[in-house]
């Protein structure tokens, strides 16, 4: 029931009352246009403000958000053929474009991984988000919007440090008014120059931006090349935690050197991979495991990198095989990277388990993936059994030493953090599809 509200009208209100009701009938048939003119007006004016007079703060946009807003261009996308008579050329004055507004891009805070660079270089996984799509190789380019349609520029992106990269440029057109576009060229990395980063240093990135008369806009970020040990795994809410198997090496030529001990080691008559039952797998596992041990390998638990990770962006340190092979030391992500090479070189399937705070290695026993077991890698230089253990029983001891390592991570580490929703499985032959290793020197 609707109830009707009746309010006293004072004298002084008369007059007023009077005037309203005078210009009623033309009130109402003004009043759509109104409207419609005052909606107008409060959405242009936020296009501009958004536009025009500045960006959204990119370091504070969910993923999320950003896939939605957001269109990513890459190198290689067809420019649209726009008669000229529809194209809005880019004004230049005072040393800008001002009826388009950009700025450079430089992710991860701008910072640089080479490692990530080189593992994705030719990524062919099927990426479904606007995001991860802008920052799968390089993550340099330059962010676009305008209150206009159908911009052409030309555009150069220059490395002042020309070890890494010399030039690239070309041309772009910005189609859509009111688009946000990130422009995300392939950069001509020297990859062999970022495969010996191995330390740390500043780089500066040149943008610019031309029109058709050569005015020119230019812009140095100076950034941060990262060493080619520092992985990352986590910026802002996105994670890249595949990109620890670009560390896994099996192709390295020391492989060879190590099966071939471990045939000597008299605990398997070869190494066949899934040729036999499950008993041959893990009993092939165990000789490696037994090889590495008496090599002296050693667990170091440097996990650091060149700068500290923030709320943003979490990365690790990271021993590629090469590097542990060189050092005869590894951490948890480390050890696991060795084992996961040298299993892949003998075609037995392995698996990366990572936690908020650790890592450790799964195998599967047999081709059909039915059955896996979990090893801590931490445990390798463990003696306590062999060294007990008399000379003719030396063997036993060392595959009863390597399965005190399986118990304890698959009866222990594995169920615990599973309960506690604390790990992410990462099955290396499925990334190793998409992200290629890193190159050993």
């Amino acid at each position: 029931m609707q109830i009707k509200q009746f309010h006293l009208v004072r004298p002084k209100q008369y007059l007023l009352l009077a005037t309203i009701l005078l210009f009623s009938s033309s009130l109402r048939a003004q009043l759509p246009k109104v409207l419609k003119d005052a909606n107008e007006a409060l959405r242009t004016g936020t296009e501009t403000m958004r536009s025009i007079g500045g960006f959204i703060d990119a370091t504070k946009r969910t993923t999320e958000q950003f896939n939605k807003n957001v269109k990513v261009v890459k190198s290689g996308t067809p420019q649209p053929s726009v008669p000229a008579d529809q194209t809005t050329k880019p004004k230049f004055k005072k040393g800008d474009f001002t009826n388009i507004k950009w700025e450079p891009i430089a992710y991860f805070d701008g910072q640089i991984f080479p490692s990530m660079v080189i593992s994705m270089a030719d990524y062919r996984g099927n990426i479904d988000n606007a995001f991860m799509n802008s920052v799968k190789s390089s993550a340099l380019g330059f962010r676009f919007i305008s209150n206009n349609s159908y911009i052409p520029l030309k555009w150069e992106i220059e490395s002042s440090d020309k070890s890494y990269f010399d030039k690239v440029s070309g041309d772009f057109m910005f189609q859509q008014a009111g688009q946000e576009v990130y422009f995300m060229p392939n950069i001509p990395w020297n990859m062999s120059t970022l495969a010996k980063q191995v330390s740390s240093s500043p780089i500066n990135i040149i943008f610019r931006l031309y029109d058709e008369d050569g005015n020119k806009v230019e812009r140095s970020v100076p950034l941060f090349m990262r060493s080619i040990n520092d992985c990352i795994y986590r910026y802002h809410e996105q994670k890249f935690d595949f990109l620890f198997t670009a560390f896994i090496q099996e192709q390295h030529p020391e492989i060879d050197k190590i099966l071939k001990d471990a045939l000597k080691t008299k605990l398997i008559s070869a190494i066949s991979g899934y040729q036999g039952d499950d008993v041959n797998t893990i009993l092939q596992v165990a000789a490696i495991w037994k090889v590495l041990h008496d090599r002296g390998f050693q667990y170091s638990s440097v996990t650091t990198t060149s700068t500290n990770s923030t709320n943003n962006l979490v990365s690790q340190a990271v021993r590629t095989f090469d590097n542990s092979m060189k050092t005869n030391q590894a951490n948890c992500v480390d050890g696991t990277v060795v084992f996961a090479s040298l299993l892949r070189a003998i075609h037995i399937s392995a698996v990366m388990v990572l936690t908020h705070d650790h890592c450790f290695l799964g195998f599967y026993t047999s081709k059909k993936k039915d059955k896996i077991l979990y090893l801590e890698t931490t445990m390798l230089s463990s003696s306590d059994i062999i060294d007990k253990a008399p000379p003719a029983k030396k063997n036993q001891a060392y595959v009863d030493q390597f399965m005190q390592a399986v118990k304890y991570a698959s009866n222990k580490e594995y169920p615990e953090y599973k309960a506690a929703n604390d790990l992410v499985e990462i099955d290396v032959d499925y990334y190793r599809s998409f992200v290629r290793p890193l190159p050993f020197q």
